[in-house]
């Protein structure tokens, strides 16, 4: 199962540039997030996600999708540098015997994932923050996709709301 996690501001925002950390999203959301990643068995995440997590990642399986290689380069046993042209992350999956694959992003990740059809799920925690500029959650076209909301729960009293989408 493909779950991915985000979190957005109102405006559908999920960071205000490549290196903003997601410090502005709520303790419920941190738990909730912390909780899920600990049931994935690897995570595909995106460079710039990457070295912007790279410490609480580390002790983690991870798939980092990134150009900067040609094909596959695993540095540690629980990291692999994938280039998506190259090996398919969906052969690394199959090889290690991942059952549940979380998905964390950025932007192009997300549109990477719903394109190849590695997202059956959205986890999307919404925060009461506007950020006007910024980067969006998917960034490409990527032809109509249909989601159909599974469950929403409000976190706390500002209003954060998680809600967990499946994709049609």
């Amino acid at each position: 199962m493909y779950r991915a996690y985000a979190a957005v501001t109102l405006d559908g925002k999920i960071a205000k540039h490549a290196r903003h950390f997601s410090d502005w999203t709520s303790r419920e959301d941190k738990e909730i997030f912390r909780k899920e990643l600990a049931k994935a068995d690897v995570i595909i995440v995106g460079m710039n996600t990457y070295k912007t997590a790279k410490k609480p990642l580390s002790g983690r399986n991870c798939i980092v999708l990134t150009r900067q290689v040609k094909n596959t380069k695993c540095e540690k046993p629980n990291i692999c540098f994938c280039n998506p042209k190259g090996k398919h992350p969906k052969d690394i999956i199959k090889e290690k015997g991942y059952k549940h694959i979380a998905v964390i992003g950025g932007a192009k990740i997300y549109d990477w994932a719903l394109k190849e059809g590695m997202m059956d799920e959205l986890h999307l925690t919404i925060e009461p923050v506007v950020f006007g500029k910024g980067i969006s959650l998917f960034s490409e076209p990527t032809g109509e996709k249909i989601f159909e909301l599974r469950s929403v729960k409000k976190l706390n009293k500002k209003g954060s709301l998680y809600a967990v989408y499946r994709v049609k």
